[in-house]
């Protein structure tokens, strides 16, 4: 009798597997799959323990490469998982059942008894008093408490807030293993009943919430309904919420809830992320002031990231409709649960950084700290909007099929114009509003599954490096590989291969080129892109004496005109700037960045440096000791080096430091050494 089973994980990764023809690297099946290469690497050895079992053939990881099925393999395993029924066999891992414990408990009405839990989790007694040890040790972190009552079973009390978004968090990431079958603690068709009536509250709003908060939403009313403990939040204007439609839609349709709980559902609803609008959402939104506070945000951002925003409108209604709903979110301590978050900072550090900083302007208006998870998605809202130059005809007409709402789906088309210039976006649409998609595109990119007589390729919200491999593949590879063509060098092999392997050279040579044009296009951005790689001892120096602010201007970008990196019509059109607008390229105090548009004058990507002893006056306020003029040859190759230069200057003190630096050498220096202390600050 076999003792291995698989689980949800092991099933998903033999199911990329299959559904593959080239290798997969553990990084990519991580990725893919949204896990550790760590816990990949535990999986596999599962894997190859069920597979052993089976009398098929072990996974062999590559070096370099990773994992690839043979044709014979491929049979053996899929014939296999289609013979035995896995799902029934599964066997939960000790976190998973922490998680589960936690979520039932929760969701219950009444206490839960050990045996319930045990039933749940599939194992004996001893191991779930085992499990409630660590239960009780995490929800410690959020000051909540596992309490016993006597013969009855197991509570969870403290903050009914917090204990929701324990329930929440727990949900979340079971959700990403297990289909309803293994959470059986869920009543489901309750669960299917609230969300179509919060279909109708979407409906009669013209929105359509994200669909993961609108999934964990309907999750949670039947704990509202059961009403256990009193929601409580601090300075909860509650008059003003209701008189919200939101409020008046949930009694229209929740009207079984109890008071307190109408108004935590009106905090949700107000304060989730929405995908979709309808037009006559501004014209119902009273907000002007946070209207205004948008407008002057996206502004700061201009300011701030050197940008100019062609789209500007655009770009500010949809950050008054996040924002708007992101107050409530703030003022409440309710979190965001879309966890993309994460893959934002990790994929976009430069311009979460920025970001970061223009938001110091947004806690100032509202008064009110951002964490990061909300940074994160006003970056996306940004770095959605930064034009792209793109001139190629005879474009491939691609559809973006998006659920994670109107910023990603955004993104996903900025950054498939950017990498793919013989790709024309079409549009980008929730799944449920697609209708005769032949007609409007070629190729349909979705983050979600869906089934089409158009080729679909389905990504990650956040492309991974896998995601862009796979749509290389479809979006005319060999222009994206560079002028080598993959059929001209495979009919100069053809004559001395045979059969299947034909394929595989084919596909190895594709990899290769691809990752080539990756590895060329990633030394580019690392050349020149950073503070170090562009500013030397040609581009700082120190000043003594007496400056009008014109002749700083000029004496900074000396050196950048005499390289050629600019011409003088780009100081012109500086100089021009500041006299009609006022001095507004201030990005700290004591500290002016200097710049215009690039088809100002600006030949290449370059930056100048120089510290003035003797304030120079750009206004009866504002006095500079240190120009800088930065010449952007686009809307977002400098923003690593604009990062750098924001982390240098970040603190005003510094610049009293630089002051006393006698040569361009101790400036430098003394640059990498603020560098190396915020890098060293990160980390810890």
């Amino acid at each position: 009798m076999n003792s291995t089973y698989l689980n949800a994980k092991c099933k998903g990764i033999l199911r990329k597997l299959l559904n593959n023809n080239s290798y997969l690297s553990l990084q990519q099946l991580a990725e893919e799959l949204n896990i550790s290469q760590r816990s990949i690497y535990y999986d596999v050895c599962r894997i190859n323990e069920w597979l052993s079992e089976n009398d098929i053939p072990e996974l062999r990881v590559v070096r370099g490469k990773g994992l690839l099925l043979s044709e014979q393999i491929r049979i053996q395993i899929a014939e296999c998982m289609e013979e035995k029924n896995t799902e029934e066999a599964y066997v939960y891992s000790p976190m998973e059942r922490v998680q589960i414990i936690i979520c039932s408990i929760i969701y219950s009405k009444e206490p839960v008894h050990v045996d319930v839990l045990a039933d749940y989790c599939k194992v004996s007694r001893n191991s779930v008093f085992n499990d409630l040890r660590v239960v009780v040790k995490q929800l410690q972190n959020y000051d909540l408490e596992l309490e016993y009552r006597s013969k009855k079973g197991y509570i969870i009390v403290g903050n009914e807030v917090k204990v929701r978004a324990v329930f929440l968090l727990n949900y979340q990431e079971l959700k990403k293993t297990f289909t309803r079958d293994g959470m059986k603690f869920i009543d489901w068709e309750k669960v299917d009943a609230y969300e179509e009536t919060l279909k109708k509250v979407e409906q009669d709003l013209g929105v359509e919430y994200v669909s993961d908060n609108r999934e964990s939403l309907v999750v949670l009313l039947p704990i509202m309904e059961q009403g256990k403990q009193r929601i409580y939040f601090d300075d909860l204007k509650i008059e003003e919420i209701k008189q919200r439609k939101e409020y008046y839609l949930i009694e229209k349709y929740f009207s079984q809830l109890n008071e307190n709980e109408k108004i935590y559902l009106c905090i949700h609803l107000l304060g989730g992320r929405i995908a979709t609008v309808s037009e006559d959402i501004f014209e119902n939104t009273n907000n002007e002031m946070v209207y205004e506070i948008t407008k002057a945000l996206v502004t700061e951002f201009e300011k701030t990231a050197c940008v100019i925003f062609d789209n500007k409108e655009d770009l500010e209604r949809e950050l008054f409709v996040h924002i708007n709903s992101s107050l409530y979110r703030y003022q409440y301590g309710i979190q965001s649960l879309d966890m993309l978050n994460r893959d934002i900072i990790r994929e976009y550090p430069d311009l979460f950084e920025i970001t970061k900083i223009v938001s110091k302007y947004l806690e100032n208006q509202i008064g009110l700290p951002i964490p990061d998870t909300e940074v994160a998605y006003l970056a996306l809202h940004f770095g959605a909007h930064l034009p792209i130059s793109n001139n190629k005809s005879d474009k491939i007409r691609v559809l973006i099929v998006c659920a994670n709402g109107i910023s990603t789906g955004n993104m996903l088309k900025r950054e498939i114009m950017k990498m793919f210039p013989e790709a024309e976006v079409v549009g980008v649409e929730a799944s449920s509003k697609i209708k005769n998609v032949q007609a409007v595109c070629e190729l349909i990119v979705t983050t979600v599954a869906f089934k089409s007589v158009v080729p679909v390729v389905q990504v990650h919200p956040i492309l991974t490096g896998r995601d862009k491999e796979v749509l290389a593949r479809h979006l005319k590879k060999e222009e994206f590989m560079g002028k080598i063509k993959v059929d001209d060098l495979m009919k100069i092999i053809e004559p001395y291969i045979k059969g299947k392997v034909y394929d595989e050279i084919r596909e190895s040579i594709e990899e290769y080129l691809f990752n080539c044009k990756k590895g060329m296009e990633t030394e580019i951005r690392e050349n020149y892109q950073d503070l170090k790689s562009v500013v030397d001892d040609l581009r700082v120096d120190i000043h003594d004496g007496k400056y009008m602010w014109t002749q700083a201007l000029w004496e900074t970008a000396d050196y950048l005109i005499q390289n050629k990196s600019i011409e003088s019509a780009y100081i012109n059109s500086i100089i021009s700037q500041i006299r009609y607008y006022g001095s507004y390229m201030f990005i700290m105090p004591r500290v002016i960045l200097a710049h215009s548009k690039p088809e100002m004058g600006v030949n290449q990507l370059d930056c100048s440096i120089h510290f003035f002893r003797e304030p120079v006056r750009f206004s009866d306020k504002d006095l500079a000791n240190v120009v800088i003029v930065l010449a952007a040859i686009d809307q977002e190759s400098h923003l690593k080096l604009l990062r750098d230069i924001i982390t240098i200057f970040g603190e005003d003190s510094v610049v009293d430091e630089f002051l006393t630096c006698s040569t361009k050498t101790e400036i430098l220096d003394k640059f990498q050494e603020v560098l190396r202390a915020a890098k060293k600050i990160q980390i810890e």
